[in-house]
């Protein structure tokens, strides 16, 4: 019963509040400064760009939100963020404050 309050709800396909919020800014920054530049070099005006990448805002954050949908079907809550932690913390960038494992489980005993 407390695993299932304790985690975050899903609002939209299975993503919590705080995927959908990351997902959108990134999806808006990478458009915005791909097109952008695009429309600066090939028409001289960065307006055309951002109208571009304003008009494909919507497609795009669904399509990665569904995208991360299908990639978290069938794994438990957190698995993704618990991964992303494990790793980072293998290559020092943060310190991870949970206790983590290297190597292989073995259940045998040696004397």
């Amino acid at each position: 019963m407390l695993n299932q309050i304790n985690h975050k709800m899903s609002i939209y396909k299975d993503c919590t509040l705080g995927e959908i919020m990351t997902i959108s800014a990134t999806s808006l920054i990478v458009l915005t400064l791909s097109f952008s530049l695009f429309t600066k070099i090939l028409l001289g005006y960065v307006w055309p760009g951002y109208l571009i990448a304003s008009a494909l805002f919507f497609f795009v954050t669904k399509l990665m939100l569904s995208k991360l949908q299908k990639l978290k079907y069938g794994k438990p809550y957190g698995y993704y963020q618990h991964l992303l932690i494990k790793k980072l913390s293998e290559t020092d960038l943060i310190k991870s404050r949970y206790l983590t494992r290297i190597g292989r489980w073995s259940v045998r005993r040696y004397l």
